[in-house]
Formats: C-alpha cells, structure tokens, sequence
C-alpha cells in the first residue's frame, strides 16, 4: 500500500479496526502520529503508538519527535494520551 494511501487510512474515522491496527506498526511516524488524532482507533492502540513514538523521540529519531510536536500542537498542548484535567 502507498504511503499516501496509509496516511488517508490512518486518519480515517471509518477505517476497519484490523486496518487501523496494522497501521500501529508503520515505519512512518507522521501516519502513526495520525492514528493519535483518530477517534476510531481505541484507546490502548492510541497509547501503545503514543509510547512507541515517545520513545523514538528520545533516542533522537527527529521525525518522530516532530510528528509528536504536531499532535500536541494540534490538540492545544496536549497528546492524545493525556488525561484531562
């Protein structure tokens, strides 16, 4: 599948869970990030992808660290993840 087709997916509301699921896994952190944003992806997926790109984040992947940035700027200062206070 083309990345452009993977990213269509990973932010697609209606996207099958097996679907979804397999996109936890994507070599890219950009369509990863996208799941955090998907309100059809369940919550542990959200936050198994979450630890995964925190992680590359840390050992200095910088588009990992990049696509985070965006899903907190996207979500006001917050990740997907947070709780709410």
């Amino acid at each position: 599948m083309s990345a452009a087709a993977r990213e269509a997916l990973s932010t697609d509301p209606s996207a099958p869970a097996d679907a979804v699921a397999a996109l936890a896994d994507d070599p890219s952190p950009v369509i990863r990030a996208n799941l955090l944003t998907n309100p059809a992806v369940p919550a542990d997926l959200r936050y198994q992808v979450h630890a995964s790109l925190a992680a590359e984040a840390a050992a200095g992947d910088r588009e990992a660290e990049n696509a985070l940035a965006w899903v907190r700027y996207d979500r006001s200062g917050r990740t997907a993840c947070d709780t709410p206070e």
